[in-house]
């Protein structure tokens, strides 16, 4: 048997690289998308009841709320859902397609805020950007596609996918 000397491995402690603390920040710091429109988990839980949410319609007091954490006026949360600024105001529960467009939204900004921070997203969503056609994202939550393409930008960004 052939005896070798090994070295003696010293005991490392783990660091935290920069990608796991931001992780770590973004599971402690995430906003989800109930939370930002103010409505109880259980509605948006199951694929079902979402439906049945949609269909029953969200309350002006979850507009309210995605309004103040987007930041946005109501003038363009009323293109963004398809309808003028007087229905904004009168509206007390919103139809089945403003109520999935407005959680869209909300998935949209929960998703940026927990990677860029509330005041980053935002002025994220005001800057011209390259790989979208140096459009400013604000001008694409108007339509769903738009959405799912921000929401393909920042999961490419937290994947460290740059463009």
């Amino acid at each position: 048997m052939n005896s070798k000397a090994y070295k003696k491995q010293e005991k490392r402690t783990p660091k935290a690289t920069e990608p796991a603390v931001a992780l770590a920040y973004q599971r402690e710091h995430s906003l989800p998308a109930h939370a930002i429109l103010g409505v109880n988990v259980n509605a948006f839980s199951e694929p079902l009841n979402r439906v049945d949410t949609f269909r029953e319609g969200l309350h002006k007091k979850s507009f309210e709320k995605l309004k103040e954490i987007t930041g946005l006026d109501n003038n363009t949360l009323a293109r963004a859902l398809g309808v003028s600024s007087k229905t904004i105001q009168r509206k007390q529960i919103f139809d089945v397609i403003q109520s999935e467009k407005m959680y869209e939204l909300a998935e949209l900004y929960a998703l940026g805020i927990s990677y860029f921070g509330e005041d980053g997203f935002r002025h994220w969503m005001e800057r011209p950007l390259f790989s979208i056609g140096n459009r400013k994202p604000i001008e694409l939550i108007d339509v769903s596609e738009g959405i799912m393409l921000l929401k393909a930008e920042i999961m490419r960004l937290q994947h460290g996918v740059a463009i």
